[in-house]
Parts: C-alpha cells; sequence; structure tokens
C-alpha cells in the first residue's frame, strides 16, 4: 500500500481543479499545483498561499458590500460550525477572452484530532453554457429566432407587474401581417418563412432597451411590449414600423390591400391599474381587429389612462 505523501500530493497536483485546504481558523495549510497555476495566470502577485487567512479575506470583501464574499463567508462557516455537512456556491470568474463558471464546495474532514476544511473550485462552463443553450431554444421562436409565446406570456406578466409597482407606462402592440395567406399561396410556404423572417428582423430593430420584447404570438401575428416611454412615442414608433415594413418592397401581388406586404396594429398604452395583463392582451387584440376593419395598413392605438 502505498503511504508516501509525496505520491499523494502528486495526484492532488494532477487533478484540473482548485484545491484548498483550511485550518478552523481559516488559514490555509495547502494548496495544490492548480489553484498556483490559476491564481498566476489571473494576475494574482501571491505565490505563497500557505499561511494566509482565507476567510479573512472573504471577511473583508463581505463587508466592503461584495455579495460574493457574503455568501461564501456564510457558508463556510455553516460548514465550520456543523449546521450544513457541506456548501456549494456557483459563481462566475470571467477572463478578458472567455466568459467561465465555477462551483465551490467546502467540506470538513477529520486528521490527527483537528478539524479541516476542505475546498474545491470546479470548472462548470461547459455545463452553464449548456444550460444557457437549453433557456434560449425554450425562449426561442425557431424560425424567427425571436421570442416565441411562451417566453411572450412570462415577459409580459413579469413587466406588467413591474410597471404597475413603479407606476411607469406600459404598451403593448399586437402585429399582424395583411393577407399573408394569399402570399403564402401565391408564392409557396417557403417563401412564406422567408418574409416571417424578414419581418421579424425588422420588430427586432424596434426593441433594443431590456423593457422591450418582439415575440411571434402565432403564425403571421406578432406582439411588441415597450416599456417607460408614453403613448405618444409609442404611436410614434408603431408608425414608422408601418413605413419600414412597406419598405421591404416584398410582393404580395393578389393582395386587395396593396400588391406589396403591408401590417396592421392595434396599440394599448396606460400605467396599469386596475387591469391585468390578460385583460390589456385581449384589448390589444381588439384594436388589431378594428385596424382590419378599417381597411388594413394601419394602426389604430388607444390610452387607457
Amino acid at each position: 500500500m502505498i503511504e508516501n505523501s509525496d505520491f499523494f500530493k502528486t495526484v492532488l497536483d494532477s487533478l484540473p481543479e482548485q484545491i484548498v485546504v483550511l485550518d478552523r481558523q481559516g488559514e490555509i495549510v495547502f494548496c495544490n499545483q492548480y489553484w498556483n497555476t490559476f491564481a498566476e495566470q489571473n494576475g494574482s502577485e501571491i505565490t505563497d498561499w500557505v499561511g494566509l487567512n482565507y476567510l479573512d479575506v472573504c471577511n473583508t470583501s463581505g463587508r466592503n458590500g461584495d455579495k460574493m464574499g457574503q455568501d461564501v463567508s456564510k457558508g463556510i462557516y455553516s460548514v465550520l460550525h456543523g449546521e450544513e455537512p457541506t456548501f456549494y456556491y456557483e459563481y462566475p470568474c470571467h477572463s478578458p477572452t472567455e466568459k467561465r463558471w465555477f462551483m465551490l464546495r467546502v467540506v470538513m474532514f477529520h486528521f490527527q484530532n483537528a478539524d479541516f476544511l476542505l475546498l474545491t473550485h470546479h470548472n462548470i462552463t461547459e455545463r452553464k453554457r449548456s444550460e444557457d443553450l437549453a433557456r434560449s431554444l425554450s425562449r426561442t421562436d425557431a424560425l424567427t429566432q425571436i421570442a416565441n409565446r411562451r417566453y411572450f406570456n412570462t415577459f409580459l406578466k413579469t413587466e406588467w407587474r413591474r410597471c404597475r409597482r413603479s407606476q411607469t407606462p406600459f404598451t403593448l402592440a399586437m402585429v399582424d401581417i395583411d393577407h399573408f395567406k394569399l402570399l403564402n399561396d401565391t408564392y409557396g410556404h417557403q417563401k412564406g418563412d422567408d418574409v416571417l423572417v424578414e419581418f421579424s428582423a425588422v420588430l427586432s430593430d424596434f426593441c433594443r432597451r431590456p423593457g422591450d420584447l418582439c415575440a411571434r404570438y402565432g403564425g403571421e401575428e406578432f406582439a411588441l411590449i415597450w416599456t417607460d416611454i408614453e403613448h405618444t412615442e409609442a404611436v410614434k414608433l408603431a408608425e414608422e414600423l408601418l413605413i419600414q415594413i412597406e419598405r421591404l418592397q416584398i410582393v404580395n401581388e393578389h393582395s386587395p390591400t396593396k400588391p406589396i406586404l403591408t401590417t396592421s396594429i392595434g396599440l394599448v398604452s396606460l400605467h396599469p391599474q386596475g387591469m391585468n395583463e390578460l385583460e390589456i392582451l385581449a384589448k390589444a387584440d381588439e384594436l388589431l381587429y378594428e385596424a382590419k376593419q378599417q381597411g388594413r395598413n394601419g394602426l389604430v392605438a388607444h390610452k387607457l389612462n
């Protein structure tokens, strides 16, 4: 049986994880080679970590307002005092060239009548990228690459409640491509798909801020959310959208409205109070229907309060 301490240190040094051992006072009594290498690669000037107090560093960061420092200190103490058997913490640690995420794991072990804490930092970047991709795919319409109806419903509820709390203006516009079925029947479904993609790209240009969203609501119907802008500004945006769609000059020769692609918009603005998001959605749909009844290629907009 191998009992040589150099052998086990070599094993720990070969692991692609940052490993450090603390005593009960928080001082570092051991760190593996990858800990040193990672620190050096990320600009640390410390060459000898043994003897430094890891807990003091976390506590100082926490007192200076760093949330990670606060969370890690709390987690380490929970293991140290026997309140939890282990502590996990995921955190970003981005470099100038790539985004990276790590998971800190803390456990206690006993050796020669003394307690020690084992801390490992494991690179979970690939897992986080996979999770982000899955999350993005669940929110995105496969054809147009804008938000899908599922994410629209979530975003609508969230932004509606935020605007209601802050009493800031909220606008919802329902947008429908005029006579899209005629375009599909005339030029084929592939052309129809291409038009939906091009149409969505224009919508995206009108939603640049964090509180904005454009989504494919279903078929050739789309939805726009604008927050923190007044009704008059929202109307100007919608009117400009009508112009930009016509400027695409996409031929729809059998359309009774115009021989090019046009769109109809129903828009409602308000400061949320006394209504819920489903009622505002129904009102925007009602205004869209009114725009179609008035001959399409136009906007019907109401301010409710």
